[in-house]
């Protein structure tokens, strides 16, 4: 199979995801849901759970590997979220009605980035932002069972930001939040990168 093929599939792929779950952005017409907090899942919406969950994938995939995307990023006004403590999509978890509490007063300082933020029209920004190292969370699965377990490093990073979402802050709006600009896109890239490679040696599996 020719390499030209192969990257004709990919960008098909790219396109109608892109094209059917267009992530809201801060700028968008939709972006009131962004600073909207969301409602709880019913026991009886599971069936709507999983439907948000696979939109969620779906809105995702063109930008494998990533950490999570949560459901008002998608216009949707429901507690569910998705999020991968390594950025690795064979280990996306879906995330019901969550809680969390940290373990501990130790905090982290640290850039995210997120794509309500960078895929706005014409601005590249990131937020350093303080969050728990080690929490309790608490949610149900996608089958509509209880867990609850510790996350530390990466992963309560990425849960305490998808959380955000569903109480309704972007990380770059938070008035807590250190906000850094970029004059281009790639400028930003190669600063991201650097982000993810500090964020890889905080891999932690729950």
């Amino acid at each position: 199979m020719s390499k030209i093929f192969l990257l004709g599939i990919v960008f098909m792929v790219f396109s109608k995801a892109q094209a059917s779950e267009a992530i809201v952005t801060i700028d968008s017409p939709q972006s009131e849901i962004l600073k909207t907090k969301t409602e709880d899942i019913q026991e009886n919406e599971l069936d709507l759970a999983q439907e948000i969950a696979d939109r969620l994938i779906a809105a995702l995939t063109p930008f494998f590997p990533a950490a999570g995307l949560a459901a008002p990023q998608i216009g949707i006004g429901k507690s569910v979220f998705i999020f991968s403590y390594n950025r690795d999509p064979k280990n996306l978890e879906i995330v019901i009605n969550p809680t969390l509490q940290p373990v501990g007063d130790e905090k982290v300082e640290g850039w995210e980035s997120c794509f309500s933020a960078v895929l706005k029209t014409g601005v590249w920004e990131c937020a350093k932002l303080s969050r728990y190292e080690k929490i309790q969370v608490n949610y149900l699965n996608i089958s509509g069972e209880k867990v609850e377990k510790i996350l530390e490093g990466f992963a309560a990073k990425v849960f305490q930001h998808e959380y955000d979402h569903l109480q309704g802050y972007v990380n770059i709006c938070r008035k807590d939040a250190e906000v850094k600009r970029f004059e281009n896109k790639q400028e930003y890239i190669t600063f991201i990168q650097e982000v993810k490679k500090q964020d890889a040696a905080r891999y932690t599996k729950s």
